[in-house]
């Protein structure tokens, strides 16, 4: 909606200020960004290297992620731009990571059921209307370190058993 509204220049400089914010975000948990795509963008915790506890920096990545386009969006308002909204799914658990491409174009990449999985839970973010959802295993992950709203099971594409889902409480700072 945004680049049917503005020039392609403005478009850009919108990409170009929130990847900035979302890749400081994502690798000051430890997480690295594996791919962008138009809007949106992949990033992995606890692969190439390990990281103890991926699940918990996957969370505090995502909680800052909301927090810098909170903060990003008074600006916008400020000089009579719309708001602008994300949605975030974490999934863990098991996958590839490596490679994957030619031998004239390859990029570093996750494949697996988990990866699938984030993908359908940052989808779903718009029909529950939480910013950031997360599957039974990333909530096991996280004990009771962080307040978690539970949904209840949901039936994704792709999946033949439903998955329990659970929203992340974002504290309201407005």
């Amino acid at each position: 909606t945004l680049a049917e509204s503005q020039a392609p220049e403005e478009t850009i400089e919108l990409l170009n200020t929130y990847y900035a914010l979302m890749f400081d975000a994502i690798s000051g948990h430890g997480g690295i960004v594996t791919m962008m795509m138009g809007d949106g963008l992949m990033a992995v915790f606890g692969a190439p290297l390990p990281l103890p506890d991926h699940g918990r920096s996957a969370v505090d990545a995502a909680l800052e992620m909301i927090e810098l386009v909170d903060l990003f969006d008074v600006e916008r308002v400020a000089t009579a731009k719309p708001r602008i909204a994300i949605g975030i799914g974490i999934g863990s658990g098991e996958m590839v990571a490596g490679y994957a491409g030619t031998s004239q174009r390859a990029a570093y990449t996750c494949i697996g059921d988990t990866v699938n999985l984030a993908a359908r839970l940052e989808q779903h973010t718009k029909v529950a209307q939480r910013p950031i959802l997360i599957d039974r295993a990333t909530r096991d992950r996280l004990g009771e370190q962080v307040e978690v709203e539970p949904l209840g099971p949901v039936q994704f594409k792709g999946k033949s058993a439903d998955v329990d889902v659970f929203a992340v409480r974002v504290p309201d700072k407005r």
